[in-house]
């Protein structure tokens, strides 16, 4: 067992060096001070568990004038006051000021060592309680910081877990790479501009910092649903898929050396007598007639608005047949080769934009199996609303203004910005931003895009946020 340091402190001599040596025959640490103002000099250099004071100590400090020094410099200390009959109620006093215990001189050695051995153990206690409740404090500091790791790691894991679901996207539409990060930052940016907006609609409205990570994460994984949407729909270019436009074309080849043949056997049926190399003349000739054909097939097959002289000219393709190896004659393009062509805006059939407008769902449906925490619970009925329309005009449940979250309308506003200035899309070309904003702001009057939340992404310039990767 730890042996602890007793200090007795009396002026007079005998009396102390009989204790300090009944004390330490006992097997006690113990030391002698003549006068209070020593014994604070010793308790200044090291520490004394229990400490037995004269009461009266003439021509210095008193016993309760030393209980008060000690309590001020070690108030671990446990003073115990030695005081005779005459003196009890000072001593009564001093056990109210922080005194221990006191003994009443004269005293036998057993009623000292008694008293010293109920202070070392109330002493000991105390002690292992200070150590206890040091290593609680150790331990919940350990756990509190194993608490906050794991909690980094989770977040550092759900980062890792949308940076992977964005690859996954863009692996699917490598057109539309970096989009989602694009989006994001603008949306963000938009938002902490409206945090800095004291008027208007959205003077109110300040965004906390989970709401903002909240606006983050629905940026990052508003288009998440489109590994849901065929690839062969997700990247389609032009109007008539590569396969189909090359059998068409291969049709035409086969129809040209068909009116060929005919023609050299009409002439063996005449009795004619083919020059050489007249049949591949009349290939040639046909193949010049077909040029024309293939550029009108060109020209409809591009993601464009069609002229009138076009659209009036493919009745020229409905008619054109060729022999199928079966023997029937047939169309050289099919009705759906026709109606894919006749698309009036984009390369995109109307079950097709339907295909792809079912992303949002697919987005939603996706977002909501994961168990949200509370302060990012309503991300997914952001990224469900980010194709929503102020006039009801959008998808998927033609939401109206008041029915669309706030952050939705400003993930609006980002998204049909990059869409319109980013130049990797197959089927369109890059718009100027000054054009793009034109655009925005065609899109308020119309009644779809926010009017606030594009006047705040002018006024602020958030749309420079990613100029500088457009252009690199």
């Amino acid at each position: 067992m730890e042996k602890h340091r007793v200090l007795i402190v009396d002026d007079e001599a005998d009396f102390r060096n009989l204790l300090v040596e009944a004390l330490d025959g006992m097997g006690y640490i113990v030391e002698g001070a003549d006068s209070a103002e020593s014994a604070v000099e010793l308790v200044k250099e090291q520490h004394y568990a229990i400490l037995f004071t004269d009461l009266n100590m003439p021509g210095g400090l008193s016993g309760l004038e030393l209980l008060k020094e000690i309590q001020t410099i070690d108030p671990r200390t446990f003073c115990i006051l030695m005081t005779g009959y005459a003196t009890t109620e000072s001593a009564i006093l001093a056990l109210k000021r922080g005194a221990y215990d006191f003994i009443q001189k004269p005293f036998k050695l057993a009623e000292l060592e008694a008293s010293l051995i109920r202070a070392l153990g109330h002493y000991r206690s105390l002690r292992e309680n200070e150590a206890y409740q040091s290593r609680l404090e150790e331990m919940v500091m350990e756990r509190t910081q194993e608490i906050l790791g794991l909690k980094e790691d989770i977040e550092k894991l759900f980062d890792g877990f949308v940076q992977a679901s964005v690859l996954a996207i863009e692996a699917r539409d490598p057109s539309t790479s970096g989009h989602s990060s694009r989006v994001a930052e603008l949306t963000v940016g938009l938002a902490e501009a409206v945090n800095r907006t004291p008027n208007g609609p959205y003077g109110p409205l300040q965004f906390t910092d989970q709401q903002i990570k909240e606006i983050r994460y629905a940026s990052l994984l508003h288009d998440f649903g489109k590994v849901g949407v065929r690839e062969q729909v997700l990247v389609k270019a032009r109007k008539l898929q590569p396969e189909r436009l090359e059998r068409i074309l291969q049709r035409l080849y086969q129809r040209d050396m068909e009116i060929a043949l005919a023609a050299m056997e009409r002439a063996w049926d005449e009795g004619q007598r083919p020059a050489k190399g007249q049949f591949w003349a009349l290939v040639d000739e046909r193949r010049r007639e077909s040029r024309r054909l293939i550029d009108l097939i060109a020209r409809c097959n591009e993601p464009q608005v069609l002229p009138l002289e076009v659209v009036e000219a493919m009745d020229d393709l409905e008619a054109l047949e060729f022999t199928h190896w079966e023997g029937r004659r047939e169309h050289i393009l099919e009705g759906d080769d026709i109606a894919a062509l006749k698309i009036a805006k984009g390369s995109l059939s109307e079950s097709e934009r339907d295909e792809v407008n079912s992303h949002v769902t697919h987005t939603y449906r996706f977002l909501s199996q994961i168990p949200w925490t509370g302060s990012l619970a309503g991300l997914p009925e952001i990224a469900y609303a980010h194709h929503e329309r102020l006039n009801g005009k959008g998808y998927p449940r033609g939401l109206k203004a008041d029915q669309i979250p706030p952050q939705s309308k400003l993930m609006a506003v980002a998204d049909v910005y990059d869409a319109l200035v980013a130049a990797d899309r197959p089927y369109k070309v890059a718009v100027t931003v000054p054009r793009s904003l034109e655009i925005l702001e065609g899109e308020v009057r119309s009644g779809l895009l926010d009017p606030e939340a594009l006047r705040i992404f002018v006024d602020a310039k958030i749309y420079e946020l990613t100029i500088p990767r457009f252009r690199s």
